[in-house]
């Protein structure tokens, strides 16, 4: 949908395009390892996140933004708040990731000047709005934007440059997912409360033994579930 959008429009392009939910940044830091030790501990304790793509919307102010509407489980909304605040002390973030109330979205262009948004406006509103489930399979640190390291929610590791764009790796990833949805791998395994009991906001209070994952699958036609990963933070200048 981007790379359409662009050629239909003749809009700029700079490198290489990938969807993507930004989660907080572009930011600077001078303590790359802490920032590094924080996401991992941060990811590791997060349940599995969901969210739905949800139509499109627009920022009509300076920015001259179009983009794909993010509606997060409670999960996702957890995590990036959670990560915000952990790393707020020794990085300097953009003025929205200070708030809990925050717009998650997906772009397809911005920095668009007011003949080329209005245009895109118009044919946007003509086409039919994406609506379906995904899973955050994945959270990304960029530097200078280039990938700096991966934590992979269905490996449970954290990945690093190579790893994260080996497709070896991705099909192990996509192999869990597929798992998941037969109920036959639970990725929130080992994720537990003090009182020994896991906590899904979506779900409520349940006993580890009781977890059953809804058996719904991607839309492998849909352009944006083909993408390795979704969520992502930025470290370096801005991309």
């Amino acid at each position: 949908m981007i790379n359409h959008l662009k050629k239909k429009f003749h809009l700029p392009t700079f490198g290489k395009t990938v969807p993507h939910i930004t989660l907080a940044g572009g930011l600077t830091t001078e303590n790359e390892d802490r920032l590094i030790k924080d996401f991992v501990s941060i990811c590791s304790k997060t349940l599995l996140c969901k969210y739905t793509v949800d139509g499109f919307g627009h920022f009509e102010n300076e920015t001259g933004v179009i983009f794909i509407n993010i509606k997060p489980n409670e999960n996702l909304k957890t995590f990036r708040w959670m990560l915000a605040q952990k790393i707020t002390g020794y990085c300097k973030l953009k003025e929205f990731d200070y708030k809990q109330d925050f717009n998650f979205h997906a772009t397809l262009a911005m920095n668009l000047n007011d003949h080329d948004f209005s245009r895109l406006k118009k044919y946007i509103d003509t086409q039919p709005e994406p609506k379906y489930k995904q899973v955050l399979i994945r959270a990304t640190i960029l530097k200078n934007s280039r990938i700096l390291c991966e934590y992979d929610f269905l490996q449970r590791r954290l990945l690093n440059r190579g790893e994260a764009l080996s497709t070896r790796e991705l099909t192990k990833t996509f192999h869990l997912l597929d798992d998941y949805f037969k109920g036959k791998y639970d990725p929130n395994k080992g994720i537990y409360n003090p009182n020994k009991e896991r906590i899904d906001p979506d779900k409520g209070k349940y006993n580890i033994n009781s977890v059953q994952p809804q058996k719904t699958h991607l839309k492998k036609k849909s352009w944006i579930s083909k993408i390795p990963f979704i969520g992502k933070i930025f470290e370096g200048r801005e991309s």
